[in-house]
């Protein structure tokens, strides 16, 4: 149980940092369209375009957003696929992103844990086929249902699979081993 406790923390933190380290690939952050109609002070975006309020009706709504993973930042909003109220403290984004991470570590954690006694190679082709399984599932419904695009899908889908490899790689060589 100790060593199922000690893989759980240690895929957590593998996949936290792998989590934040690939919002730098060009289908993380950087290709977000970042639009504000605030007459305040804007949120600071890298390449904001600015709008003058209300100047996005619908034929021009359309125009700017189809096809794009955007922001749309207004004095009292701040949207992301959805609308929510304009947020500017992110540690809550953080924590939630910590305890996702927890979640998926305990689940491979218990997945390589449960698959001790198969060799190493197979025991990764298990976390790669359910890693692809979860993209798919979770981006190829978002591409068909949102039109996310096929960029932004593949790069975070295989985003996925690599950082459930890169964590279950060192958790059943170092702390899950093989048990014959």
């Amino acid at each position: 149980m100790t060593r199922l406790i000690f893989s759980t923390l240690a895929a957590t933190i593998i996949l936290f940092l792998w989590s934040g380290l690939t919002q730098m690939l060009p289908w993380g952050i950087t290709s977000t369209q970042n639009i504000s109609v605030q007459t305040s002070e804007p949120v600071q975006a890298p390449n904001l375009l600015r709008l003058e309020p209300n100047s996005l009706t619908s034929e021009t709504f359309d125009e700017q957003f189809i096809n794009k993973i955007s922001t749309y930042t207004t004095d009292k909003t701040f949207s992301w696929i959805v609308t929510q109220p304009h947020n500017t403290n992110y540690m809550s984004y953080f924590i939630t992103e910590a305890l996702t991470q927890l979640l998926v570590a305990f689940f491979l954690s218990t997945l390589l844990f449960l698959t001790t006694q198969l060799s190493f190679k197979t025991r990764l082709s298990l976390i790669a086929l359910a890693g692809l399984a979860a993209a798919t599932a979770t981006y190829g419904q978002l591409m068909n249902w949102w039109k996310l695009p096929a960029s932004y899908a593949l790069g975070v889908g295989l985003n996925l699979i690599i950082g459930w490899l890169l964590a279950s790689f060192i958790i059943a060589k170092f702390i899950l081993k093989r048990q014959e």
